[in-house]
């Protein structure tokens, strides 16, 4: 499991699903584009711990998967967030943490290290 605490599905268009860490930070998020190869979630709700409660609403998680000299390579956008965002100098280095370290662990040995 790439998080803790993940509720709900995120498999088919329009699913619905939320991650929390700790009391205060969540996101709930919907499927809006499912694809072989590239994946669109819309940000529903946002961080609680943040000022501006709509910061992230409406935000879209982009995951596309491409074929790189015999390998799988991941690209990863948080669309809607910007260095002029609230979170981004937070935000930034938990999503770096974790897509290179917890979700390549979790490729690569099958086991990341959620939070």
């Amino acid at each position: 499991m790439w998080a803790k605490d993940f509720k709900g599905k995120a498999g088919k268009l329009n699913d619905k699903f939320s991650v929390h860490f700790g009391d205060d930070t969540y996101v709930i998020l919907k499927s809006l584009k499912l694809y072989r190869k590239r994946n669109h979630w819309l940000v529903r709700l946002h961080l609680g711990w943040i000022e501006d409660k709509k910061e992230w609403k409406n935000n879209e998680v982009i995951w596309t998967l491409t074929e790189k000299n015999g390998k799988t390579q991941i690209d990863f956008v948080h669309k809607g967030m910007t260095p002029e965002s609230e979170c981004y100098e937070s935000c930034k280095p938990g999503w770096t943490h974790h897509i290179k370290d917890s979700l390549l662990k979790l490729i690569n040995e099958g086991k990341g290290f959620p939070e």
